[in-house]
């Protein structure tokens, strides 16, 4: 017993003094033992250059930790892009990935390294000096162009004493950092007297642009420490961001943004001297690869916030010009750099930019307003934005090419774009379609506002509104998006249709429809009326309604059919009174038809839905309010079903294959027995039914001008050979390197279906449809476009492409329904057949028309 207690005291004695030992490692020691970034990066080698796009793997760097010889942590560079790591370290020495790269995540990835610290702290210690003293010098070449912006605005300025005077704010900042009471931070005090060994050495003397860099280096390191304080001092050291913001709000208020008492007989010296402290704090910050949520609120805190440093503090607009053009070269100097470091592969002098960082400078110091309003056309900051554009998300709007970059990447350029709108350089409407498919919609709706404020600039009749700032969608609650913004502009005649404003704001509602967000689609369409226009508003309000109505139904909650069917009529008496000014009287129509009759289609789709809720007595009621006819007997449902037979397109028509309806293929053998019918067509159609509420597709439709198969997709795939089954088929038939018969596989507006279709379930390891191969797809929206001599189709739905080429619209009521409900109804399987065998009836008649008119000639 004796010697069982004495062995355990040993062993509690062991773990103490490890666990001692592991949590005695100071920040400085972790710093040194950081693995090389440039090492990690070779895991990227592993991939198909058409697999991994350069440009999601520099421009920032992020930080995770790996354990070592399993007693020690240390924190790894992570290329930018990479949104989760799992390190491991191994014996081999060689960098491969672990996991395949799907949905803009670059993968998981090994980093092998050797066992021994001793080695791996050798080789890290001097990975980490070449790195900073990377960064140094281009910190010190950005920072020399800036203080020659205000040799060349005003040479009266003593350039050396601005330079000395923001060295002296740095030293100050540092002071009230390191001197930050252990009440005041409500934390326990650390030792923070090697702060500066961790950081660049000044070098020689006399260099003073190395020594504002190297000083401004030391200050973000001390704000990093502030908030290491804070904390630790906390119980909850995770959710103490709020504590660790106080703090560093205190810090920067009462040295940065505080005028002092020397302050008071210089103002302009005093101006450009803090300027250009900030300016080279928000450098560090930009290649600052320490952590990057604390780098952020650093930036936050420090970095001017709209118009609270430039535009409040008294001074000349003299001061304003330059300090102006100070920001515009380092913001000018950042983007050129992280243009440099994207096309560059591994290298030793490679520097990693935070583009979240830019993009805070660019709006802080309001780089692209302040030039607008002094009317500076800058060529060299448009360029540089565009070329950032193109190397970044170059081919992302195409069906073959995803995404495959961070939106951590993706989000600062579009608001960089969207503040210095090199419109003569970029698409809008790309880069607004780009955004909305990655569920950017902030920015998205942001690069659709300073499109249309830059239109409207241009107008002298909208001079008022020159400026003022719009009400932003997206930052609505839920609540708050059920009423719609109501548009500030009727329609605008004198501005050309094809103006940027009117490209942006198409793009945004056109992804919001083929994405079938019909509530975000209805917000747009009503703020952007004046550019979308009417027939766009007219179908997202009533799909809205669709949509609304068709739940609340199924929910028992009908008292809300009233308002959407208020809010429809509201929608036509605008579009009928905008429709009587126009000099030519013209009669819209959206997806819904002509929008005159849109409130009576409401009406019926509600007394529809009801009948077929069994809720008669609820239809009785809205009916008689409505003053409509509403009786629950088979001779009336007759004669509704034939009216609408005349209106709508129908399986059996003349111009569709009829015969009966075909069922869902839920077995692996009727899909390789059935799929052969689709052989002997030309042109095959498809088209996909999901929910907004799901990411996935519910029904796959593939459809010639003879036939359609109808796929139940998360039948298939939940078995093995159910993805086989699929991948041997419909796999086959969107690969451009299938060996079949040559077909053309047509869809509409199909950038969504696309994506469910890549993100739909798999039970093997490779997925059944094409992930990174070039599609064999096209996109009728497109052929119309470039074909038709209709002016506008192209900006429409198939239901209206329908009306135009086979002579009846679609009847899009079923969209609304639930796709995933087993069995599904006569009408959801004739809809969906319908939608598949238009694409490719409509192509054919495309393609006939075109070969008659050739034989023609």
């Amino acid at each position: 017993m004796i010697l069982l207690i004495v062995l355990l005291a040993v062993v509690i004695n062991f773990v103490l003094a490890t666990s001692t030992q592991s949590s005695n490692i100071g920040p400085s020691e972790r710093a040194s033992r950081t693995i090389p970034t440039k090492r990690v990066l070779q895991w990227a080698a592993a991939f198909e250059p058409a697999t991994v796009a350069t440009q999601a793997l520099r421009t920032a760097s992020h930080t995770r930790k790996v354990r070592v010889d399993r007693t020690r942590w240390c924190p790894v560079p992570v290329p930018l892009g990479v949104t989760k790591a799992v390190v491991v370290a191994r014996r081999q020495g060689i960098f491969r990935p672990k996991s395949s790269i799907l949905e803009g995540r670059l993968g998981e990835y090994y980093v092998d390294s050797p066992v021994r610290m001793e080695k791996l702290t050798t080789i890290s210690a001097n990975a980490d000096n070449r790195d900073q003293q990377s960064a140094v010098d281009h910190i010190c070449s950005i920072l020399r162009d800036s203080i020659r912006s205000i040799e060349c605005a005003n040479e009266a300025i003593d350039v050396p004493r601005t330079v000395q005077g923001a060295i002296h704010t740095l030293h100050r900042l540092k002071s009230r950092t390191l001197s930050f009471g252990t009440d005041e931070a409500g934390g326990v005090s650390d030792d923070t007297t090697d702060i500066d060994k961790k950081y660049p050495s000044k070098g020689e003397s006399g260099n003073i642009l190395r020594e504002l860099t190297c000083d401004a280096y030391t200050a973000v390191g001390a704000l990093h420490e502030l908030v290491h304080r804070v904390n630790l001092s906390r119980r909850q050291p995770n959710k103490s961001s709020v504590h660790a913001w106080k703090a560093l709000e205190s810090v920067v208020n009462s040295t940065i943004y505080a005028e002092s008492a020397d302050d008071v007989g210089d103002t302009e010296a005093s101006d450009l001297s803090t300027t250009l402290a900030l300016l080279a704090v928000g450098l560090a910050l930009s290649m600052d690869s320490t952590d990057a949520s604390v780098t952020k609120m650093i930036a936050g805190a420090i970095l001017p916030r709209g118009h609270r440093y430039l535009f409040n503090r008294k001074g000349t607009s003299t001061v304003h010009v330059i300090a102006h053009a100070m920001a515009r070269a380092a913001v000018l100097g950042l983007l050129r750099l992280a243009i440099e470091t994207v096309a560059k592969s591994t290298n030793d002098d490679n520097c990693c930019i935070d583009l979240q960082i830019v993009a805070k400078i660019e709006s802080g110091f309001s780089v692209g307003e302040f030039g607008r309003m002094l009317n500076i056309g800058d060529e060299e900051l448009s360029k540089a934005a565009a070329d950032l554009v193109a190397s970044v998300i170059h081919g992302a709007d195409t069906n073959e090419h995803r995404l495959l970059v961070s939106k951590d990447i993706t989000a600062p350029i579009f608001s960089i774009i969207a503040n210095i709108r090199p419109w003569n350089r970029v698409r809008v409407e790309r880069l607004v379609r780009i955004a909305a498919s990655i569920d950017l919609w902030y920015s998205a709706e942001l690069l659709c506002d300073a499109a249309i404020d830059t239109v409207l600039s241009s107008q002298p009749t909208f001079a008022t509104q020159k400026g003022q700032k719009q009400k932003v969608a997206t930052s609505f609650s839920i609540e708050q998006e059920t009423e719609p913004l109501e548009a500030e502009y009727s329609l605008i005649p004198s501005l050309p249709q094809n103006s940027i404003a009117h490209l942006a704001a198409g793009a945004i509602i056109d992804v919001t429809f083929d994405n079938r967000l019909y509530q975000r689609a209805d917000v747009f369409a009503s703020k952007y009326f004046s550019f979308s226009g009417p027939e766009r508003f007219a179908e997202a309000r009533f799909m809205h309604a669709c949509d609304t109505i068709d739940k609340v139904i199924k929910r028992r909650q009908v008292q809300i059919i009233d308002k959407q069917i208020e809010r429809v009529d509201e929608m036509v008496a605008r579009l009928s009174i905008d429709s009587h000014k126009c000099a030519n009287r013209t009669s819209w129509h959206g997806e819904g038809g002509a929008t005159e009759n849109m409130s009576l289609r409401i009406r019926e789709f509600s007394l529809r839905r009801l009948r077929a809720a069994n809720m008669h007595t609820v239809a009785m009621r809205l009916a008689k309010l409505w003053d409509m006819q509403y009786k629950h007997d088979p001779i009336q449902i007759m004669e509704e079903l034939k009216k609408r037979r005349l209106t709508y397109l129908q399986w059996d028509d003349d111009v569709c294959p009829g015969g009966p309806l075909p069922e869902l293929i839920s077995d692996p053998d009727d899909l390789l027995m059935q799929f052969n019918v689709l052989t002997g067509g030309e042109t095959v159609g498809f088209d996909c039914e999901f929910h907004e509420s799901i990411n996935f597709v519910a029904l796959l439709q593939l459809a010639t001008t003879t036939s359609c198969l109808l796929i139940d997709i998360p039948s298939l795939t939940v078995t093995k050979d159910g993805c086989d089954a699929l991948r041997s088929t419909v796999g086959k038939m969107f690969t451009r390197s299938s060996d079949a018969q040559r077909q053309r596989v047509i869809g509409f507006a199909c950038n969504e279906d696309i994506k469910r279709l890549r993100n739909s379930p798999c039970h093997t390891m490779d997925h059944w449809f094409p992930q990174n191969d070039y599609l064999h797809v096209e996109d009728l929206r497109n052929i119309i476009a470039e074909t038709s001599p209709i002016d506008g189709l192209q900006h429409f739905g198939l239901s209206r492409a329908c009306k135009v080429f086979l002579g009846k619209q679609l009847d899009k009521s079923e969209q609304c329904s639930d796709w995933l409900i087993r069995p599904l109804s006569p009408e959801q399987r004739e809809y969906a057949c319908l939608d598949a065998y238009a694409c490719a009836a409509i192509h054919s008649r495309i393609m006939n028309s075109q070969n008659k008119m050739s034989v023609e000639k």
